[in-house]
């Protein structure tokens, strides 16, 4: 009995150590995704897009790294917990990418709106100045308030 207790207590002792290195692959992916876009540090189109490019990357990274975990996972005694582990490695390195992701679509969205809007300003700003003076120049009768003239020949009923 105390055999199968000192082999659990190994066992347990083992698995921590092996989620304390998962923990910390994963704590890495997180610190380089923060370093390299810390918050508020897109404030061009450019950025924006480099980062989702980059983050599209880094996303399939962390699922690489889940499924080569999870393919660990199933050559140990406790698989739920393991899975349970590694799942959670994956939400954190994901809610990481979430976060520069949604900044990154943020700006990209408010660009896109300051675009627009200047767009409108300069479609507003040209019909004002078209409105200052007549479109179309009017000559003849109806300048002088005239009828216009009726044609000349009418058509021939068959």
């Amino acid at each position: 009995m105390t055999m199968i207790r000192l082999a659990l207590t190994f066992y347990a002792l083992i698995m921590s150590a092996v989620f304390a290195t998962s923990v910390l692959a994963g704590e890495t992916l997180e610190r380089a995704l923060s370093k390299r876009f810390p918050q508020g540090s897109i404030t061009s189109v450019t950025a924006a897009r480099q980062a989702l490019a980059e983050l599209d990357a880094a996303r399939r990274e962390a699922e690489q790294i889940f499924d080569d975990e999870r393919l660990r996972c199933y050559d140990k005694f406790f698989t739920a917990s393991c899975l349970s582990e590694a799942k959670e490695i994956r939400r954190l390195a994901l809610s990481s990418i979430r976060k520069v992701e949604v900044e990154a679509n943020a700006f990209l969205r408010k660009e896109k709106a300051a675009e627009r809007d200047r767009e409108i300003a300069e479609r507003q700003g040209r019909a004002a100045r078209t409105l200052d003076g007549p479109a179309i120049p009017i000559t003849g009768a109806a300048r002088d308030g005239g009828a216009a003239p009726e044609s000349e020949t009418k058509p021939d009923k068959p």
